[in-house]
C-alpha cells in the first residue's frame, strides 16, 4: 500500500508541491494511551485491559503511514476509561 511519504513524493515530482524539500518536512502525530480505571464507569475491567494492551501493542502511527522517523514529532495524551 502506498505511504504518505511516497504520495508526497511522487506530488513534488509532478510539480504539486514547488519549492518543497521533503527532508525539511516535520510530521506531527497524535498518541493517546489507555488507562483501565475500576472507578470509571464503563466497560468491565478485563475488557478495558484487554483494550488497552492492543492498543500499546498496536503499529506506531509513523511506521503505519511510511514517515521517517526522524521527522517526526508525537503529541500524547493519557484517556481513562
Amino acid at each position: 500500500y502506498p505511504t504518505i511519504y511516497e504520495g508526497l513524493q511522487l506530488a513534488c515530482r509532478q510539480g504539486k508541491l514547488p519549492g518543497i524539500d521533503l527532508s525539511d518536512v516535520t510530521y506531527y502525530i497524535g498518541r493517546e494511551t489507555i488507562i483501565p480505571r475500576e472507578d470509571v464507569p464503563g466497560m468491565w475491567v478485563w475488557r478495558e485491559s484487554l483494550f488497552a494492551f492492543l492498543q500499546r501493542n498496536a503499529e506506531r502511527s509513523a511506521a503505519f503511514f511510511g514517515v521517517p522517523t526522524g521527522q517526526v514529532v508525537e503529541f500524547g495524551t493519557e484517556i481513562e476509561i
